[in-house]
């Protein structure tokens, strides 16, 4: 595979300086007054958009899914078509573990049927952990990185251990939580 120089470190910088000014709002940030569909849509999109990057850190949620979502039993059904604050918390995780994590394992991590100060708890953590995550990421590959970036000229093997490097820790990444989650498998 042959990747320029240039493209892996623009690459590289849009995400690392969009995930360095991105997190999840804090619980108490999350909007208080119960939400329709259409709202809890457009208000957990824009919590999952990376502010300037061209990303996002998970696909869009869509009115369908969350109705999925409560017929599976992932999150709390609403109240009279209103979504609270502990619904757009389950969704938010939900939204961000389903790209690694199969819905199983999701509901071990937050049981739809907790209370809301669990939910609170649960929630203030998950954000807490994201970022530790991110930052930790961001840490490991930038020393593997750096050597490439101040290199002169493409060192294309460099590179390629990188891509390797980074799509190799992810699947690992992937088979320690679901070890960690479903010792039995």
């Amino acid at each position: 595979m042959y990747i320029k120089k240039e493209q892996l470190i623009s690459a590289f910088t849009e995400i690392e300086h969009g995930l360095t000014n991105y997190s999840l709002p804090s619980w108490d940030a999350l909007p208080d007054i119960e939400l329709y569909m259409d709202q809890v849509v457009s208000v957990v999109t824009k919590y999952l958009e990376v502010p300037s990057a061209t990303m996002v850190i998970n696909k869009p949620v869509t009115s369908s899914m969350i109705n999925n979502y409560v017929k599976l039993g992932i999150i709390p059904a609403p109240k009279k078509k209103k979504y609270s604050k502990v619904h757009l918390a389950y969704l938010l995780i939900v939204c961000t573990l389903k790209q690694t994590l199969d819905m199983s394992t999701i509901q071990q991590i937050i049981p739809v049927d907790i209370d809301e100060e669990t939910a609170r708890k649960t929630y203030d953590s998950f954000v807490k952990n994201q970022s530790k995550a991110f930052n930790y990421v961001f840490s490991q590959t930038r020393a593997v990185a750096n050597p490439i970036f101040t290199l002169e000229g493409d060192n294309q093997d460099r590179m390629n251990d990188l891509i390797m490097q980074v799509s190799v820790s992810a699947n690992l990444f992937k088979i320690l939580a679901e070890k960690i989650t479903h010792p039995e498998k």
